[in-house]
C-alpha cells in the first residue's frame, strides 16, 4: 500500500529486498522479475542501481543476493537498540554518584530524544519517558550535539525551527550559541544552566561510536546553587567519566 508520499521507485525497490530476503537464497532475474510481478527492464536498473550502493550483490553465475551494507546497516541498527541495555550501568552509576537523574539521549531532525534515565537518590524526581523529545537549544545534551557539528551545520539546524525562551536564560541568539559550541569543543562538555526549566541545571558529554562520530549524550540533571559549584564540578568529571566509558563499550579509540 502506498499514499501521496511514497516514491514508487523507492517502494519497488524495497519490495524486491524483501522478496530476497524472504528467499533465502540467491535468485535469477527472472526469477526475481516474475515473482515481483514486474518488467524485467524495471527490475533490472532497480537491481543494478542497488548494486552500486552495495545493498545487493551480483554472483559469478549471475544472479541477485542481498549485499553486505545490508549487514552493515544491521550492525549499527543493532547496536542503536541495543544503547539503553548497553549504557544502563553506567548511568545508575552516575545517578548513585551524583544523587541527580542521569540520562541517556540521542539527537534526531532538530530535537533531542530521551532513551533512557536512571532516578538518583535526591527527593526531586526529573523524569524524561524514553521517546520523549527535548528542545535542541536550550539543554545540555541539544548543546553536545551542535558543537559536534560544523559551525554552518549548526547554524543550519538552529534557523529551521523557533528557538523559545523556556526562561529568561534561554540562549536564542546565533552569537551565544557559537560561544557555547566553543567552549563546549573545549572542555568536552556541554552545561545547561537554568535554561529549560527554573533551578534545574545540567550536563552532558558526547559519547561516541567506533568511528568517532557523536551518536549519543549522557549527562545528570538536578538542583544546584551553581554550576560553578564543587559539587558540579566533580558531578561533570563523573560523567565525562562515563561518557568516555560508554564510548569504549561501543568501540571508540581515541
Amino acid at each position: 500500500m502506498t499514499d501521496g508520499n511514497t516514491i514508487r521507485s523507492v517502494a519497488k525497490a524495497m519490495e524486491l529486498l524483501q522478496l530476497l530476503s524472504d528467499a533465502g537464497e540467491a535468485m535469477t532475474l527472472t526469477a526475481i522479475s516474475e515473482r515481483a510481478g514486474l518488467p524485467k527492464s524495471t527490475v533490472f536498473g532497480l537491481l543494478t542501481t542497488m548494486r552500486d550502493y552495495d545493498v545487493i550483490t551480483q554472483h559469478a553465475d549471475g544472479k541477485y543476493a542481498l549485499g553486505l551494507r545490508l549487514f552493515e546497516y544491521g550492525c549499527r541498527a543493532s547496536a542503536f537498540w541495543n544503547i539503553s541495555s548497553l549504557a544502563r550501568p553506567y548511568l545508575e552509576h552516575l545517578a548513585e554518584a551524583t544523587g541527580a537523574s542521569a540520562m541517556l539521549s540521542t539527537y534526531e531532525n532538530g530535537h533531542i530524544v530521551a532513551l533512557d534515565q536512571a532516578e538518583g537518590r535526591d527527593s526531586l524526581r526529573i523524569v524524561s519517558a524514553p521517546g520523549a523529545r527535548l528542545p535542541l537549544h536550550c539543554t545540555s545534551q541539544g548543546k553536545v550535539f551542535l558543537s559536534a557539528m560544523a559551525d554552518h551545520e549548526a547554524k543550519r539546524v538552529l534557523s529551521c525551527r523557533t528557538l523559545e525562551p523556556y526562561t529568561p536564560k534561554t540562549l536564542v541568539t546565533w552569537e551565544e550559541f557559537f560561544r557555547v559550541m566553543q567552549a563546549a569543543r573545549e572542555n568536552g562538555y556541554a552545561v545547561e544552566d537554568g535554561e529549560y526549566r527554573f533551578g534545574l541545571c545540567s550536563a552532558s558529554a558526547p559519547v561516541r561510536d567506533s568511528s568517532g562520530a557523536v551518536r549519543y549524550a549522557v549527562g545528570f540533571v538536578g538542583m544546584f546553587d551553581s554550576v560553578r559549584s564543587p559539587d558540579f564540578q566533580r558531578d561533570i568529571d563523573l560523567t565525562c567519566a562515563a561518557a568516555a566509558q560508554i564510548s569504549t563499550a561501543l568501540g571508540y579509540r581515541a
